[in-house]
């Protein structure tokens, strides 16, 4: 282990970024992930490239852009936290390839069973082999045995240095760099293993100097306290997660997204409330409610010009929570659609409510803002462990990803971006399950599940991840 408190010191950690070192620390939670498949265009011949070789190039340029991939953070579980710069990143240790055993159909509908087994095995693998000596983040690249030029990478980083939009913004700058070097003679490059930040590459400050952050003055009440609620079981540790995850087809996505949007509804509260109408399908007939969690992308408020806050890579969200009651139904009666829109539109009132209840310096109230009265927010998780955790289902949507196809150029992509999963490591503070959605270049929406074993069961997921897949085709 490297001497860190030799390292460069950049900056302390914000309030958010602590909670997230503090679980890294204490294995209460290790990771996210953002996997994005890419296919070479028919109109390149994929005979004049080394794929390692431009994968490295293309990361390496995202390391150099972007100054908090080469930071760490040290003293993780103390006040005193701060990112920490390493003079340089071994793209070779960061960096894993791997060939699928079976071949893939990017194109289709259904699971990708090795992709998760290979996401469930990262989201519980931390970073703390090799503290002070690699960064972290890494990549795993998982390449098709048939189609040299096809393959899925796997981005996979410390919840201080990106949320879960960070994800895209890390992808989007791999996919322009591939594009940049794709197009340029592989004679004009050399490959380096070795990336050095760049002197004038800064670190963005944390959600606390970015946000003013208001304290709601008038916080809504609990109208839960009463209801018998499921959550899952007992919080409890250590923790193994558990992932899964359904590609929808381009085609049901598209129906599924105009049908929303001829609702006048988020995709994502349209998913919460499918989510809650499953559980109450499935669970016993006695539990009343289920809270959900849903997270805000804090960036449009962010103290920045626009273009860099919609390209900033850090921990930038907020949450809100949407408490769902178990609709009046006949005995024995089938779900019904209808229960999922009207349970969308409280969901959708509800996160409009959240925005337009501002502070008078025009921003949203934040849930966040209360851990900036937290001295030592370390000392809360510990004493957790055999609580009841407070709610039954998180639901995290970042959306499409930006690709040319969805840009005003009309110009074609040299590498095409297929599906886009969204995963991470299950909390053990958290939700009961976790829901991850979004949805790739291809059109194709990606909803993934982690939970923790012990949790709840892997057949309750399976049923879940079965019934929503099948409401969703419905709509």
């Amino acid at each position: 282990m490297a001497n860190v408190q030799r390292l460069e010191k950049l900056r302390p950690l914000g309030k958010l970024e602590q909670v997230s070192a503090t679980c890294h620390h204490l294995g209460f939670f290790n990771n996210v992930g953002l996997s994005v498949h890419y296919r070479l265009s028919q109109l390149v011949p994929p005979t004049v490239f080394d794929l390692r070789h431009l994968i490295h190039l293309a990361v390496g340029k995202v390391v150099q852009k972007y100054r908090i991939l080469s930071a760490i953070p040290v003293n993780e579980d103390t006040p005193d936290a701060h990112f920490a710069s390493l003079p340089s990143v071994d793209l070779s240790r960061s960096i894993k390839f791997l060939t699928r055993s079976q071949p893939w159909n990017d194109l289709g509908e259904g699971q990708d069973r090795e992709l998760d087994a290979i996401l469930e095995d990262q989201h519980n693998t931390d970073f703390k082999t090799g503290y002070g000596t690699v960064p972290f983040w890494r990549m795993i690249v998982l390449q098709s045995a048939e189609k040299k030029m096809d393959f899925t990478a796997a981005f996979i980083y410390h919840h201080a240095i990106g949320d879960g939009v960070s994800g895209l913004v890390f992808h989007k700058s791999f996919h322009d760099a591939l594009e940049a070097f794709t197009s340029t003679p592989a004679a004009c490059f050399k490959r380096e293993e070795t990336v050095a930040p760049k002197e004038d590459a800064i670190i963005l400050p944390a959600l606390g100097q970015l946000h003013p952050l208001p304290i709601n003055p008038a916080p809504p009440a609990d109208a839960a306290e009463s209801l018998n609620q499921w959550t899952g079981n007992s919080i409890q540790h250590p923790c193994k997660s558990r992932w899964t995850c359904f590609h929808l087809s381009p085609t049901v996505s598209k129906s599924f997204f105009l049908k929303c949007k001829q609702n006048g509804l988020s995709v994502t509260s349209v998913i919460s409330s499918t989510l809650a109408t499953v559980l109450f399908d499935i669970l016993p007939p006695d539990v009343e409610a289920l809270n959900c969690i849903i997270p805000i992308n804090l960036r449009p408020w962010l103290q920045l010009p626009r273009e860099v806050s919609g390209d900033a890579l850090g921990s930038y969200i907020d949450a809100t929570r949407v408490l769902f009651k178990r609709p009046e139904q006949i005995p024995k009666a089938p779900r019904s659609v209808n229960d999922i829109w009207t349970a969308a539109k409280k969901v959708s009132g509800i996160v409009n409510d959240y925005l337009s209840n501002v502070s008078p310096s025009g921003e949203p109230y934040t849930a966040v803002s209360a851990l900036e009265t937290i001295p030592d927010v370390s000392a809360i998780f510990k004493p957790m462990i055999g609580k009841p955790r407070d709610a039954a289902f998180e639901v995290t949507n970042v959306g499409i990803f930006p690709t040319r196809a969805t840009s005003e150029t009309s110009e074609a992509s040299i590498w095409q971006v297929g599906k886009v999963v969204l995963s991470r490591s299950s909390l053990v503070t958290g939700a009961a399950v976790t829901v991850s959605v979004a949805t790739g270049g291809d059109g194709s929406m990606t909803i993934g599940y982690s939970w923790q074993e012990g949790v709840v069961s892997d057949d309750l997921v399976e049923e879940i991840n079965k019934l929503v897949g099948e409401c969703l085709r419905e709509m």
